[in-house]
């Protein structure tokens, strides 16, 4: 908030030293019944000083200040209304903790006249004169003032304490007195004439509304009153009925204010709103106890106060005070003047003061007491005018752009790497460990598979690590026993045996899985594994270290004479002279001399799936390499392995040097996509969870059948004289066997649904291994395409594989993809599940359509744009 928006200082004064004031220590009114009504300022300390005020010009003046006197107790609240019996003079109500006194501010020495037509300041004598006082036997809190009743020239008050007692006082008469159900701490009170209820706040964020009315008539006496609330935490009473709220709302957040006044633009002129102040909302209520409307505050509100802008309408402004030290003035819910004050307004009043309407008056939390008014100062100096440059707009964009790559730089930079931190090597066997009952040459053999995975853990810091917890991730179908290890110490390299590292041993095996009945056999998905240690250095940083490995292809299979099993088969083309299969995968050819006499051909046999093969036949002159297998699936691993064997071989390993100023080595294919290879998968898929979740359907609907049947089988035996059961037992016996023919039915489904998703990971993963090879896809491209074509299949109830990717799949056709800007205008669709896959496979193939026409996958400005 600029200078130029804030309060500007009329009349100013401090109250007293070291004193404290509350939000109704202040109240502004004609005090002393002058004949010509001039508002003075009345105040009321914590510290007992009541002070009344009464400014005439501009500036602080000695006797501005009419009255100053020290009470005998504490003042908690200040009240002006028509008190006095068979009077219609205003006077003053104070209340003290234990104490409410009446006053009467009397003029004493008369009005002298100055000359000039205004009072003498030196015969401006005021004192106060106590009219009645009522003693109270609870510490009182509030009150507030009103025509209780409807009565007519009379003002009653109502004083609520801080054990939840409403005391009414009909002027100098104690009437009745009554108790709040459920009272934990006391809230606000206000009175509406309109309606003749009092509304407050609880414990609990409600607004409470309360009839007059029905609090007269509710209980008897108050030792009555006492003795039921003592009893049972409720007023009830004899001779008399309990306590009805006539309306709650809850509003979720504690009250600052509560005021009634016309505020809503809608509302006819008869109809006043109930307006609540909360610590971050302004609520806009209606006398039915509905939200009319509601007002989130972007500051936490202090104190709150309507007022008349115009003489000739009844609609008010309100005015609230906030913590950052401004005030904020609405009409209806806009925001209309905002004005910096000099410190957190406590309590304000618009007023009339020095014959000037719409004056400010305001008590802050230290004691300083103003009246200011709303305004700006104008400016000092005039507006220069500058020279005006045309706009560049090529320079505006570039200038963004850079700014846009600062920014990202900057994010993508991150935390460096801490110099102490947990390294994990792993050290993976090229075979399987020794059998130790009988051997597993043979993929029929039923022995259980596996290796030992040595994994070396070592800090580079002084000090130890505690409970660091390592945690493995083994493709499927592989299995660990325990994928998740806590050490509890890892000594520092400036520790004990600083030279030794921790040696954990993983032994990850493939389990005994027969392919017959409801067990499918899995095809690995992958060889990679993912070890991840979570820690808290000295210092007290979480940290994380990340190590993968792959698994010994020996696990996963074993090399068989070659086979001629051509139904599914792909070709990879290579720039450089194929090498012996039998020296490119030597891990698994050893021991095999019968197998070096084939040829340059390799067929490799999955354990656990039925005799599910792949073999790799290699040209004889060109780099060609045809990869064919009975199922489609089955091709993934092995075109994978082979691969990336291909370029260790030829990047790093012996045939890196054997052809000098040679192209680097590259695999690409040029063949077709395999669509409907492709396509069958996700079909087989989609039907095993459309399987399963109609079985499910069938299995709940069966299990609501069984268990009304048992309710009324119950219902028979407890009856005394039982009714016959009318083949009721025989259909109970036939709902349970049907029962548990659907739940094997439901177990068959979902062993195939996860056979299927294997199946369908396996191929997408192959799928987009031929993209890439394909249309010579970059890594960020690549990157892109496999989180959006994910291989990762996770279905449930709600949501499945088809669906996302879908959506996925219409993502990239409608931004990096798209041809137009009309596509990528159209609005994303819900995800549901779909009755068909149709659109699935078309958006499939239109994304290959387009990158192979040149699209690229990487929201740039600069990309090229893909033809057609």
């Amino acid at each position: 908030m600029g200078s130029l928006f804030k309060l500007r200082d009329f009349w100013a004064t401090k109250c007293g030293d070291e004193e404290e004031f509350d939000k109704k220590s202040m109240v502004v009114a004609n005090i002393d019944n002058e004949s010509s009504p001039q508002d003075k300022i009345i105040l009321g300390s914590f510290s007992g000083v009541l002070r009344i005020y009464q400014p005439r010009q501009k500036g602080f003046k000695p006797d501005d200040l009419l009255l100053e006197q020290q009470l005998d107790a504490p003042i908690l609240q200040l009240g002006v209304g028509r008190f006095l019996p068979n009077m219609q003079q205003l006077a003053l109500a104070v209340l003290h903790p234990r104490k409410l006194i009446v006053y009467s501010v009397v003029r004493q020495g008369g009005a002298a006249s100055a000359g000039d037509g205004s009072a003498d300041p030196l015969a401006r004598q005021f004192g106060i004169k106590r009219e009645y006082e009522h003693n109270m036997d609870r510490t009182a809190y509030n009150f507030c003032t009103g025509p209780f009743g409807g009565v007519y020239g009379k003002d009653y008050i109502c004083v609520q304490s801080m054990d939840g007692q409403l005391q009414f006082f009909e002027q100098d008469k104690l009437v009745f007195s009554r108790f709040l159900h459920n009272f934990v701490v006391p809230g606000h009170l206000c009175y509406n004439p309109k309606t003749d209820c009092f509304i407050t706040n609880t414990s609990t964020l409600d607004i409470e509304c309360y009839k007059y009315q029905v609090l007269h008539t509710s209980s008897g006496s108050e030792e009555k009153q006492e003795k039921s609330t003592a009893s049972d935490g409720q007023s009830t009473g004899t001779g008399g009925k309990k306590i009805q709220v006539d309306w709650s709302l809850n509003v979720g957040e504690d009250v600052v204010d509560i005021r009634v006044a016309k505020f809503s633009r809608g509302s006819s002129n008869n109809q006043p709103d109930i307006i609540v102040l909360g610590e971050r909302t302004v609520f806009i209520i209606k006398e039915q106890g509905q939200i009319r409307q509601q007002k989130r505050l972007d500051y936490f509100a202090s104190c709150l106060t309507p007022y008349l802008y115009s003489g000739d309408s009844k609609v008010q402004n309100v005015m609230i005070g906030t913590y950052n030290n401004s005030i904020q003035i609405y009409n209806d819910v806009s925001l209309i003047w905002a004005a910096k004050t000099p410190s957190v307004p406590l309590a304000m009043e618009v007023s009339s003061m020095c014959k000037v309407d719409g004056m400010i008056v305001m008590l802050t939390a230290d004691g300083q007491l103003s009246i200011n008014y709303l305004g700006t100062d104008p400016a000092s100096t005039p507006v220069q005018n500058l020279e005006s440059k045309e706009l560049d707009y090529e320079d505006m964009d570039e200038e963004h752009r850079r700014l846009q790559a600062l920014i990202r730089q900057a994010v993508n930079a991150g935390k460096a790497e801490p110099k102490e931190q947990i390294q994990v090597k792993a050290q993976v066997p090229p075979t399987l460990d020794s059998p130790q009952d009988g051997t597993f040459d043979s993929p029929a053999s039923q022995h259980h598979r596996s290796t030992t995975v040595k994994l070396f853990l070592s800090y580079s810091g002084d000090e130890d690590i505690e409970n660091a917890v390592l945690t493995v991730n083994v493709p499927s179908p592989f299995q660990l026993d325990e994928q998740s290890i806590l050490i509890l110490s890892l000594h520092g390299s400036g520790g004990r045996d600083p030279q030794t590292p921790m040696v954990v041993h993983l032994t990850i095996y493939l389990p005994d899985v027969t392919p017959t009945g409801n067990s499918i056999g899995l095809l690995p998905t992958s060889l990679q594994t993912t070890c991840l240690v979570a820690y808290t250095n000295p210092n007290g940083e979480p940290l994380t270290t990340k190590t993968t490995f792959l698994l010994p292809l020996a696990l996963a299979g074993c090399v068989i004479p070659p086979v001629k099993n051509p139904q599914f088969k792909i070709t990879l083309d290579t720039n450089r002279v194929p090498p012996q299969m039998q020296q490119l995968f030597d891990d698994i050819v050893a021991g095999k001399g019968e197998l070096a006499s084939a040829g340059n051909v390799l067929s490799f046999q999955y354990y656990n799936t039925n005799g599910c093969d792949v073999t790799i036949l290699v040209s004889k002159n060109a780099g060609r390499y045809r990869i064919q297998s009975g199922t489609f699936e089955a091709l993934w691993l092995f075109t994978s392995e082979l691969a990336r064997r291909l370029k260790l071989f030829y990047v790093e390993g012996e045939g890196a040097g054997s052809e000098e100023n040679a192209e680097p080595f590259c695999i690409s294919y040029s063949e077709n996509l395999p669509f409907q290879e492709y396509f069958n998968s996700i079909d087989v898929h989609f039907k095993a969870r459309q399987s399963l979740t109609g079985s499910q359907q069938v299995l709940s609907e069966r299990a609501h059948q069984f268990r009304s049947i048992q309710k009324r089988l119950l219902v028979r035996f407890k009856d005394r004289n039982p009714s016959p059961l009318c083949n009721l037992d025989l259909l109970f016996e036939d709902t349970y066997r049907n029962l548990i023919n659907v739940s094997e039915t439901v177990e068959t489904n979902q062993a195939l649904l996860q056979g299927s998703a294997n199946s369908l990971t396996c191929a997408t993963h192959l799928m987009l291994f031929l993209i890439r090879y394909r249309f010579q896809l970059k890594k960020e491209d690549f990157k892109v395409l496999s989180h959006c074509l994910s291989p990762v299949v996770v279905d449930s109830q709600t949501q499945g594989w088809e669906e996302c990717t879908d959506a996925a799949m219409t993502h990239l056709l409608r931004t990096c993809l798209a041809k137009n800007p009309r596509e990528s205008g159209s609005l994303p669709q819900p995800l549901a599940v779909p009755n068909d896959i149709n659109k699935l496979k078309k958006h499939i193939a239109l994304v290959c359509d387009r990158l192979a026409k040149g699209g690229t996958l990487r929201m740039d400005t600069n990309k090229p744009k893909h033809r057609g």
